[in-house]
């Protein structure tokens, strides 16, 4: 009766240990996965930070480039307004 002895002695104390063992190992899964989720909390706010800033410089870059193309066609505008109505005047010897 050596074994069921020792069975009954150390049954007891292996499952009066192993219950704060399995709620720590509980406690650091859970700890994990909150940490995981806030991860993932803070990538998504930062996806959205990328996306609204590059949304914002694009709506920049094409104010930008409107207002180029204006000023280039206002540019074009006066210069041909410009060489339509220059006369080159050259005097003619009368020889």
């Amino acid at each position: 009766m050596g074994i069921l002895e020792f069975i009954v002695a150390t049954l007891p104390v292996v499952l009066v240990f192993s219950i704060p063992l399995y709620a720590i190992n509980v406690g650091h899964r859970q700890k994990k996965e909150k940490m995981a989720i806030r991860k993932l909390q803070e990538e998504k706010e930062v996806e959205r930070l990328k996306q609204e800033n590059f949304l914002l410089e694009n709506k920049q870059m094409q104010m930008e480039l409107d207002r180029i193309k204006e000023e280039r066609e206002q540019k074009r505008l006066v210069e041909s307004k410009e060489s339509r109505w220059l006369i080159e005047d050259e005097e003619k010897d009368p020889l």
